[in-house]
């Protein structure tokens, strides 16, 4: 669904002139309740096949260098030419050119979720702990495959290897190198919300000509901030929603100040605790961030504090500019008529004032599409349910009219990634990397349009929420099974060695021994026949034909014996496995019983 359509001029978009809405009950919804987040990408384990030709996947090709450009934002180098970025944000950023990087403490989906204030501050425990030491990193350093760790025990890490210029990473073994750090700034989102379950969230306004989006504001847009040029750090909205932002001289050496206090903090640590060696390589640290502070101050070029003055006076004016036309249109309501005399004209007539000349690599034309949407006030990519836009562009007629903030209550939320499925749906979201995480939230919106404008979408809301209940019994369902069918793999091998165990302990062959030699004993026990002889000294032929054939009883005993020896042995082979084939000939088992009727010989 495509919540915001391009448009040319007028249109629901840029538009100021109503247009007939048709009403939601001549209309179908259904494109609205199948929406559905492509699932989160994740680290390839295996390796793709050299012979491969594969690229078309679903998927697609996971590498480092598209998850720190779809996952971070950067403070950019201001001599760096970044024209190219506002017309395709999957163009990976020059390492080079990267002065620090911008890392959320906390996911946009622990934030969006109702209980956001426990779930993100545990999620920020383990964002920000050094893989090594297992702390809060001391002026901590992203590699280029986006691992942060500690400065000094990445150093020292460094300073093990078998080579001076590299290493392995320590976690995913890409090659590391000193000059390939780059500072981090953790980005803590400010939440406004005082209870949990409701997000504060801004209108987005971004022209189709750009990547760059940032809150309807007087400064957005404006001339202060032109929609083909990086923006500064510090002008209005830019740190928080801006993908890249340029540093100025002051800010880095602000950051790179901010370090050295952490360095310093923990060298005194470890000189409590005797490490003398790692005081060795917080000393490099504190070396290398005071050579980069010599750089930043290097780039403190008089073009540069030019444009820097400019920038800051432009915003200023606008927003003083926007302050006093507040403050007119407040009082103009409240039928006051001496306003007029204190604000000048100029100041009142922003709006009709045409936009001055200025020099651009690649001018706007004319009139050009707009889309609106809404994102989370923190920042992250928190973005409203397209059903949530359609209901709220059935209430004000245009994207345009749309308030500039609003307050609702979540009641679900949803993570996915960015695809090229996804940007077709939500062509809004084209200025968003691929492969960035992001979520959208199905919202109450009661206290935004009231009760009577949700009424036409009632059927849907109520088929989305019943929607919402199914996966979450069949997710319920899945998890449940999944987790006994772990807790039955865990068990047998625990099964199998008790069985095994018992076979062993009690083995069929010491009572058929037992038995063996008892029987050997009764057999000595018993009177020894007469030896019947003949005239030679020896048995006749006919003593030895009678003492050939055993009497009746005797027969029957022997027959019962073998019987018992069969059972036995067939009780053995099934026990010791012996009895499934043929295994040649040397586990044999022979047993000779001597004296009785019933003794045999069995091979």
């Amino acid at each position: 669904m495509n919540t915001a359509r391009r448009v040319t001029g007028t249109g629901p978009g840029v538009d100021s002139t109503k247009r007939k809405m048709s009403g939601p009950g001549n209309q179908s919804l259904n494109h609205l309740l199948n929406f559905s987040l492509p699932p989160r990408q994740s680290h390839q384990t295996a390796p793709i096949p050299r012979r491969s030709r594969r690229v078309g996947t679903q998927q697609g090709i996971w590498n480092k260098e598209k998850f720190v450009n779809a996952q971070y934002r950067f403070i950019m180098n201001p001599n760096g030419d970044y024209t190219v970025h506002f017309a395709d944000p999957d163009i990976y950023f020059q390492w080079q050119d990267i002065l620090q990087v911008i890392v959320p403490r906390s996911s946009a989906l622990a934030v969006a979720g109702p209980s956001s204030d426990v779930t993100a501050s545990a999620g920020a425990e383990g964002q920000t702990t050094c893989p090594i030491c297992l702390s809060p990193p001391a002026a901590p350093r992203m590699t280029k495959c986006g691992h942060i760790f500690c400065f000094p025990c990445i150093l020292h890490y460094l300073g093990t290897s078998e080579t001076t210029k590299w290493a392995k990473c320590p976690i995913c073994t890409d090659s590391v190198a000193s000059h390939q750090l780059r500072s981090v700034r953790w980005y803590d989102a400010e939440e406004d919300q005082r209870e949990p379950g409701v997000l504060k969230m801004r209108l987005m306004e971004r022209p189709q000509i750009t990547t760059l989006a940032l809150p309807r504001s007087p400064t957005w847009p404006s001339d202060s901030l032109p929609p083909h040029q990086a923006p500064f750090h510090f002008m209005p909205d830019v740190f928080a929603f801006s993908k890249f932002m340029i540093a100025t001289p002051d800010y880095m050496i602000t950051e790179l100040t901010r370090e050295l206090d952490e360095l310093a903090t923990e060298r005194r640590t470890l000189d409590r605790l005797g490490d003398e060696l790692g005081i060795t390589f917080v000393d490099a640290a504190e070396e290398k961030v005071r050579r980069q502070l010599a750089k930043a101050q290097a780039l403190d070029t008089v073009p540069l504090r030019a444009a820097e003055q400019r920038a800051r006076r432009e915003a200023e004016e606008i927003t003083e500019r926007a302050r006093r036309r507040a403050e007119y249109e407040a009082q103009r309501r409240e039928g006051s008529s001496v306003v007029t005399e204190e604000v000048p004209a100029a100041l009142l007539n922003t709006t009709t004032k045409g936009p001055r000349t200025r020099k651009n690599v690649n001018p706007p034309p004319p009139s050009t599409s707009t889309y609106y949407f809404y994102q989370a006030a923190s920042g992250l990519p928190i973005f409203l349910h397209p059903l949530d836009i359609r209901t709220l562009l059935a209430h004000f007629n245009s994207y345009a009219s749309f308030p500039d903030v609003i307050s609702v209550r979540v009641e679900a939320a949803q993570e996915g990634s960015v695809d090229d499925a996804l940007r077709k749906r939500c062509k809004y979201l084209g200025h968003i990397p691929e492969a960035t995480d992001v979520v959208f939230v199905e919202a109450d919106l009661k206290d935004v349009v009231g009760e009577d404008a949700l009424q036409p979408f009632e059927g849907a809301l109520r088929m989305r929420r019943t929607k919402r209940k199914e996966k979450e019994r069949k997710d319920d369902k899945a998890r449940a099974k999944a987790e006994a069918h772990e807790r039955e793999r865990a068990q047998l091998p625990a099964v199998r060695v008790a069985r095994t165990i018992e076979v062993w302990e009690q083995p069929p062959v010491e009572a058929f021994l037992s038995a063996v030699v008892q029987e050997e004993q009764s057999a000595a026990d018993d009177p020894p026949q007469p030896v019947l002889t003949g005239a030679w000294g020896s048995r006749s032929f006919a003593a030895a034909a009678v003492e050939a054939r055993p009497r009746d009883h005797e027969r029957e005993d022997a027959h019962d014996d073998h019987e018992q020896f069969d059972e036995a042995w067939a009780d053995l082979e099934g026990r010791t496995g012996g009895g499934g084939g043929r295994r040649g000939k040397k586990n044999r088992l022979v047993i000779i019983g001597g004296g009785g009727g019933g003794a045999r010989r069995r091979r």
